[in-house]
């Protein structure tokens, strides 16, 4: 499978978002380079029925956006628990990227040995349970 067309299908199922919180696509956030690198897997079986829904790799990546959904769309239909572990993989792939962790505003680097920061706590969000009588006998 070409670089282009695996990029189209990552892109196609991870378009970004260019809203308030502009997260990249699936191929900025390097999805498709890791998909590239796993060839040979349960995958291929999706990414195969994939270019057969959009007549081929080709046509498949000159496929505007709505081409391209409903290729994916049928052949979620047609192998939806194959489907589904593609969609697992490149989703688990994607929220663990670097530039995405960094683009929802969370820390990219493992929280150990430094941990999280904490703000100081607030003991007035105590006091309704410190004025409620017992509550058991």
């Amino acid at each position: 499978m070409t670089p282009e067309f695996l990029s189209a299908i990552v892109d196609t199922l991870l378009p970004g978002d260019h809203s308030a919180m502009p997260l990249p696509t699936g191929t900025a956030a390097g999805v498709t380079a890791r998909l590239e690198r796993l060839g040979g897997t349960a995958h291929d079986t999706v990414l195969a029925a994939i270019a057969r829904a959009g007549h081929g790799e080709e046509a498949f990546v000159r496929a505007d956006a709505a081409g391209r959904i409903a290729s994916v769309r049928h052949v979620e239909a047609e192998m939806p628990e194959a489907f589904r572990a593609l969609i697992a993989f490149v989703l688990r792939d994607y929220y663990e990227a670097e530039s995405v962790l960094l683009a929802m505003g969370w820390r990219a680097e493992p929280p150990q040995p430094a941990g999280h920061v904490l703000t100081p706590f607030d003991d007035a969000l105590l006091e309704p349970v410190i004025r409620r009588a017992r509550m058991w006998r």
